[in-house]
């Protein structure tokens, strides 16, 4: 007679190491379960987490390089930023000859002025905007003017921006002279910069009717921007090549006028300012 064996029926368990083939009680089998499951999320809330930090980084606006002075640790905010956005546009080729009256100025050494002066009011944050103030003087260096930069070559990255500061505060009251003697204040807000002081001195400045601004729609706080503007008729530009023609415009509603070699009608000669200030409590 054939014999047949009777067999335990077989069970198939999901496990780690799979390597149990016998059957266990059902509270070990569903404890097990639960061990499985919370490991599988566990991971996946890792991996997930892994990952969201990885494209944080990614979205980080890049940091810009700085150079040191081994000697003062004073940084070069005036080095070469690259220009990750394409905010500017490649400088003509051949670049414009400059005129022998155009002067470009900047701090702590006072401005040499000609009869008409702009100011490069935009954002430097400690060299981390793009070099536009270097562009925009090149860019306007065919006419008989004063440029006045206020990005100077080195500046002490740990120095206090008190105004007991001796060295803050002269560079600060540079940049006021110049803006008050300036015919033409432009304004370019970096996207990768937050720019509190260049959207301090366009509230100061929106209202006189010497201010050009160029802000791009990726700036943090573009639509303040473009409100400001929009309420006291300032001027406003998109792109950066835009910005220098808008300038020249202006200078010529100022009454800057040239002659057929490029040179100022009439004596190009300055005169300071008068500056009326509203204080009160006096």
């Amino acid at each position: 007679m054939l014999l047949v064996a009777h067999r335990q029926p077989s069970f198939s368990y999901t496990t780690v190491s799979r390597s149990s083939t016998f059957p266990r009680p059902a509270v070990t089998i569903a404890q097990e379960r639960v061990r499985q499951v919370t490991g599988h999320f566990v991971r996946s809330n890792t991996m997930a987490s892994m990952c969201s930090k990885e494209e944080a980084r990614d979205a980080e606006p890049p940091k810009a390089t700085t150079t040191t002075d081994k000697k003062s640790g004073a940084v070069d905010i005036d080095q070469a930023v690259e220009d990750k956005f394409n905010q500017l546009p490649p400088l003509p080729s051949p670049l414009p000859n400059a005129h022998p009256d155009f002067v470009h100025c900047m701090p702590p050494e006072p401005p040499t002025y000609r009869k008409f002066s702009i100011f490069t009011a935009g954002s430097i944050e400690m060299g981390k905007a793009v070099q536009w103030q270097k562009q925009m003087a090149t860019s306007l260096s065919h006419l008989p003017i004063t440029v006045n930069n206020p990005r100077r070559g080195h500046w002490d990255p740990n120095a206090t921006q008190e105004a007991k500061n001796e060295e803050f505060r002269k560079q600060v009251e540079w940049e006021l002279s110049a803006l008050e003697q300036a015919d033409v204040i432009c304004f370019f807000f970096d996207v990768n910069t937050m720019s509190p002081v260049t959207m301090l001195e366009l509230g100061l400045w929106a209202a006189s009717g010497k201010v050009v601004v160029c802000c791009d729609k990726r700036f943090w706080r573009a639509g303040n921007v473009h409100i400001v503007c929009d309420r006291y008729k300032v001027p406003f530009v998109d792109t950066f090549a835009d910005l220098p023609p808008a300038i020249e415009a202006m200078l010529k509603q100022k009454g800057m006028q040239l002659d057929s070699n490029g040179d100022l009608i009439g004596l190009n000669q300055y005169t300071p300012k008068e500056i009326k200030k509203v204080t009160f409590g006096s």
